[in-house]
């Protein structure tokens, strides 16, 4: 190998193969694309999240924003009072067996819970006409019809129903205090947010 080497360094001047490997290296350092200019990685964006949620309906946009974006689940228990209470519908009580309160840690779990299950969740709010939104009360009362439509790989899960929310204000922020879940009758029947809530509950 030695001899090998000796009988190359003497055909060719050390100098002009010094300049070969120069080039050499250089065309494969081109090749390698690393001088050529890239885009600027985009950076995340920020989830949807009103931190200044000053009116009601700022309050109930978030709302649908903790259930849609799963990085605003460290925020959501934020939107309940420490006394909030959420009460499921007569009928669900009955059908599924359910007892005991239901307050704001349980709101969060179940959130953390329905988010390790979802690929997707996406939260429709409507007015109900013959259900005026009473805001001169305190607490206010906001009356909705909702979908939840929970995806998960091919498998999509659907909750309909009627809520009323009071809600007070706190410290200049609008939190909700109690939680009504109402049944509605549907065809095809489906399950209320109440049973979203207890299939999910940790």
């Amino acid at each position: 190998m030695v001899i090998f080497v000796d009988t190359i360094v003497s055909v060719f001047d050390y100098g002009i193969m010094r300049k070969y490997i120069q080039i050499l290296l250089l065309v494969l350092l081109c090749g390698c694309d690393i001088f050529s200019v890239r885009d600027a990685e985009q950076p995340n964006t920020p989830p949807l999240w009103n931190n200044f949620y000053t009116t009601w309906r700022l309050a109930l946009k978030n709302l649908e924003y903790g259930y849609e974006d799963e990085r605003n689940v460290v925020k959501y228990s934020d939107l309940f009072m420490s006394n909030f209470r959420f009460y499921f519908s007569p009928q669900d009580i009955n059908d599924y067996n359910i007892s005991g309160a239901w307050n704001r840690d349980n709101e969060r779990d179940m959130l953390y819970s329905l988010n390790n299950w979802a690929d997707s969740v996406r939260v429709v709010l409507e007015t109900i006409p013959s259900q005026v939104d009473d805001t001169l009360s305190i607490p206010i009362r906001i009356y909705r019809k909702y979908t939840v439509i929970a995806k998960r790989n091919l498998e999509t899960r659907t909750f309909a129903g009627k809520m009323e929310l009071q809600m007070v204000q706190d410290n200049g922020f609008w939190r909700i205090l109690n939680w009504y879940d109402y049944r509605i009758v549907s065809s095809p029947i489906l399950p209320s947010w109440g049973k979203l809530k207890y299939d999910f509950s940790a």
